[in-house]
């Protein structure tokens, strides 16, 4: 089955055959429990941390596409092998020293929540450890692996877009709630302002979905709507950095293979003011009010993420999903033709023409 293939088994959870591992089991007998997780990741084991509280704002999501055409003026970088923090484009003004990583262990990822203390922008950098960043305006930081594994953290929002290297697996955080991609599995964790946060997995047998105040899980299948037992990840930890550096090359090893393709980037700027890059085949774009698009494999992955009003969405051929804050908020999840939607009040799952979920006052509702 493709999702027992899946290349990120280290940090599967929520199936019946990983029982052994520390997961919230649900069931018409059990209400599960909290757990601090250990997750084994690479040939160490990472503790994660948690997120502070969610925002509660929220708005839709852009709609505006890449700009159209090839620009002609672009800029080759030139950059020297012998500093890892060689800028190769000019700053809005001087950048203020940042760390970005643990001068501990390389194998411990650290939570990079520190927000920047500028909102400029600041240099493209290789950092000691094989990875290279790129700090944006409006306190939006793209990182990369020379794997091709990339990373928004969008410090504004407090947003995180992360994607393989090889493809197969995404996440997205975000105070609407999360989404974590492995293989031909999706979990989702729908925050609740009032704490009852609800929880779905769409995999072959169809949609599970449960909240925090219900004993019950649920399953959306080809029959309808039923109860049934399941198992559902963690999500309040930070699964995006096993996202990002789990089937990458990284470390002080990768160093000079890192600085070799960033010696060889793209960087323009059109005359609509919109920045460009071109990093190891992975094209990055930021418009002058913060929106930044990262495309790869001819568009077949897209991330993108909006400082000013708190959009994200992400785009694989696994997946598409969106959040937004403002009014009209919401988290939606698509994977072929498995669905679900939040907007704060309703949670609404789909699959095989039928529908179930949760109504405003938390009561089970099929449709």
């Amino acid at each position: 089955m493709a999702d027992q293939n899946s290349t990120l088994s280290d940090f599967r959870k929520g199936t019946p055959e990983d029982a052994s591992e520390s997961v919230r089991t649900r069931s018409l007998y059990t209400a599960y429990s909290y757990h601090e997780e250990t997750v084994e990741s690479c040939q160490d084991y990472i503790t994660y941390q948690r997120y502070g509280d969610f925002s509660k704002f929220f708005e839709p999501p852009a709609t505006d596409q890449w700009p159209a055409g090839v620009l002609a003026a672009q800029t080759a970088v030139s950059f020297t092998s012998t500093s890892p923090t060689q800028m190769w484009r000019l700053p809005r003004s001087p950048p203020k020293p940042l760390s970005y990583y643990s001068n501990d262990d390389v194998c411990v990822y650290p939570e990079n929540w520190r927000d920047p203390e500028s909102s400029e922008s600041g240099p493209a950098i290789v950092t000691p450890y094989g990875t290279i960043s790129l700090r944006l305006h409006e306190r939006v930081r793209v990182d990369m692996t020379i794997d091709r594994a990339v990373r928004i953290i969008n410090h504004k929002n407090n947003i995180v877009i992360c994607l393989s290297g090889c493809g197969s697996a995404a996440a997205l955080l975000h105070p609407n709630g999360r989404v974590y991609q492995y293989g031909s599995r999706v979990e989702i964790m729908a925050h609740d302002s009032a704490g009852n946060n609800k929880y779905a997995k769409m995999w072959y047998k169809g949609v599970s979905f449960t909240s925090e105040q219900c004993a019950l899980v649920y399953l959306v299948d080809a029959a309808g709507t039923r109860t049934t037992t399941d198992n559902f990840c963690d999500m309040g930890q930070d699964f995006s950095l096993p996202v990002f550096y789990n089937d990458s090359r990284h470390g002080p090893s990768y160093f000079q293979e890192a600085v070799s393709i960033l010696q060889s980037s793209q960087y323009w700027v059109t005359e609509e003011g919109i920045e460009n890059w071109i990093v190891n085949n992975v094209r990055v774009s930021q418009t002058q009010d913060g929106l930044v698009r990262v495309a790869r494999n001819s568009n077949k992955y897209q991330l993108r993420t909006s400082p000013s009003n708190g959009t994200a969405s992400l785009t694989t051929p696994f997946l598409h999903c969106t959040a937004s804050m403002g009014q009209t908020s919401h988290l939606f999840v698509r994977r072929g033709e498995r669905r679900m939607h939040y907007d704060g009040a309703s949670f609404i799952v789909r699959n095989a023409g039928h529908s179930a979920g949760f109504d405003e006052k938390n009561q089970l509702k099929v449709y």
